[in-house]
């Protein structure tokens, strides 16, 4: 099951939405385009919810934030696959925060990635048997950062600087600015996690 998640970036989402259940955490609801299944939160920075609408609310004093709260209702209700929305755009602090929601998604079973104004951002962990493939169009710019420490990427293909049994560590910039070379790239990630960021 596909699940979108709205986190409260507080710019609107221009992307179309298509999932089998929207949850909005908190204040995703106001950057939301659609009428959501599930709000979850403290509810400190949202406002006419509609009646019809399954409200799960915690304590403001809490030690999780209300996207991964979000997350956890994903995994409940039995997502495998978690579409983020407002990632990006909001306070820095928060946007590393919810970069790590996004690696607490793909820890319990569910793909995960970001749809964002202006790209999109895949989490992709360490598969020894099957390569990471997108379809996205020769000349796009394409990004790939190790998440959570150091990453082995042993093959690509389809991007104009090859990665070949390169470490990507987390102290350098050597993923940054790629550039599509056909119109599908594939990587394999055999140690550790990246994020793969693909600029629209």
């Amino acid at each position: 099951m596909k699940t979108a998640i709205f986190l409260n970036s507080g710019r609107k989402t221009e992307r179309t939405v298509s999932a089998d259940k929207i949850i909005c955490a908190d204040g995703g609801f106001d950057i939301c385009p659609a009428k959501p299944d599930y709000i979850v939160g403290d509810c400190d920075s949202v406002h006419n919810i509609p009646e019809d609408v399954k409200v799960y609310r915690h304590d403001p004093r809490k030690n999780f934030t209300d996207g991964e709260a979000a997350v956890y209702l994903a995994k409940e209700i039995g997502s495998n696959e978690a579409i983020f929305y407002g990632v990006t755009g909001g306070r820095c602090d928060h946007v590393l925060g919810n970069i790590d929601i996004m690696a607490l998604a793909d820890y319990l079973g569910m793909t995960a990635r970001a749809e964002e104004n202006d790209c999109d951002i895949h989490f992709v962990h360490a598969d020894e048997g099957t390569p990471f493939t997108l379809a996205v169009g020769k000349g796009r710019t394409v990004s790939i950062i190790p998440h959570g420490g150091d990453a082995l990427v042993t093959d690509s293909r389809g991007l104009e600087y090859p990665l070949q049994n390169l470490t990507l560590t987390s102290h350098d910039s050597r993923g940054v600015s790629n550039v599509t070379s056909d119109d599908e790239f594939s990587i394999r990630v055999v140690k550790g996690a990246v994020l793969v960021f693909v600029n629209r």
